[in-house]
């Protein structure tokens, strides 16, 4: 099972919990923890958002630490103190949400169930409320922040340009290589009897690669580095990315050439390079896209800033967690 796959059924077991927690405990979950201005945020709404957050915080095992539950209690209550924040801006603006806005946002959690009233049977009208309502308030920040952030930045090509003739040492790249390898892995508290057997394993590797057998294929059913899963490809690198024997050697060949068996730390490697492009000056026209997104990123973070200052100088919080 890929990843990918992987989180998405974690995401369904995550969420699907969290709505029977809900309907468990529902009278209990109406305890607030804020409320700001005239939007509460509830025990309830913390508990959800915590639960969408942990599927990516799971461990290996499943597993996550009682020190990482309390970071994340912090984010998720901070993170529905600012949207609570940019609701009551909201209604003050007089933003609404239509019914095709909130259907979307419910459709990760009502999607698992074969219609509305399904759903509703099933975690109950109270919880059902509660969660429509933190859907709804959602959708209702994210609003305000297009309309109170997003329409205000404003990135022109003249200031794109001017960053990059400012920066341009920035954006200079090394020399830059590609290349495949064979690791014979050798364990520093080994024998000498052992690291000679190492080696002579590695030399047999090398006549083969020497002699036309697919780099690929030896790498994949040899190589003591995770990169056999892709025939030992390391992908593209720059100067300074690796330990010094490897790039030495890299140094030396010209694309298409095996090296000699390279000594380092971790074994004993045969390169293949597989092609190298020489430091260049990185063109405005490669750069300006890269160049916009980080520009308006800036802008977005300096705007979001003074907004939520204005927003808490304006609107009370009471806490009662």
């Amino acid at each position: 099972m890929s990843i990918f796959r992987l989180k998405s059924r974690l995401l369904t077991v995550v969420c699907c919990a969290a709505l029977m927690v809900g309907a468990a405990s529902a009278g209990a979950e109406q305890d607030l923890l804020a409320r700001v201005g005239e939007v509460p945020v509830s025990q309830f709404d913390l508990e959800l958002t915590m639960q969408r957050r942990m599927p990516m915080q799971v461990g290996f095992h499943g597993q996550i630490s009682s020190e990482r539950v309390a970071e994340i209690r912090q984010e998720a209550l901070a993170e529905l103190i600012d949207q609570a924040y940019q609701v009551n801006w909201a209604r003050e603006q007089r933003i609404s949400v239509a019914g095709d806005e909130l259907a979307a946002a419910m459709k990760p959690l009502s999607g698992r169930f074969a219609s509305e009233q399904a759903m509703r049977e099933a975690v109950g009208e109270e919880t059902y409320g509660q969660l429509r309502a933190l859907m709804f308030r959602g959708v209702l920040a994210e609003k305000a922040r297009a309309a109170a952030v997003e329409e205000k930045i404003e990135v022109g090509g003249e200031q794109v340009r001017a960053y990059y003739d400012a920066n341009q040492e920035r954006y200079f790249r090394p020399r830059q290589f590609r290349a495949s390898h064979i690791l014979i892995g050798i364990d520093p508290s080994s024998t000498a009897e052992a690291r000679t057997e190492r080696r002579e394993r590695a030399e047999e590797l090398l006549a083969q690669a020497r002699s036309g057998e697919n780099f690929y294929n030896l790498a994949y059913y040899n190589s003591d580095d995770r990169t056999r899963y892709v025939g030992g490809d390391l992908g593209y690198f720059h100067e300074g990315q690796t330990v010094p024997e490897f790039e030495e050697a890299l140094a030396e060949l010209a694309p298409g050439e095996i090296s000699d068996l390279v000594r380092t730390r971790f074994g004993y490697h045969i390169i293949q390079l597989v092609e190298v492009n020489e430091p260049r000056q990185m063109l405005y026209e490669e750069m300006q896209e890269r160049i916009r997104a980080q520009l308006e990123k800036e802008e977005r973070e300096r705007l979001t800033q003074i907004w939520m200052d204005e927003l808490r100088a304006r609107y009370p919080l009471e806490r009662f967690d």
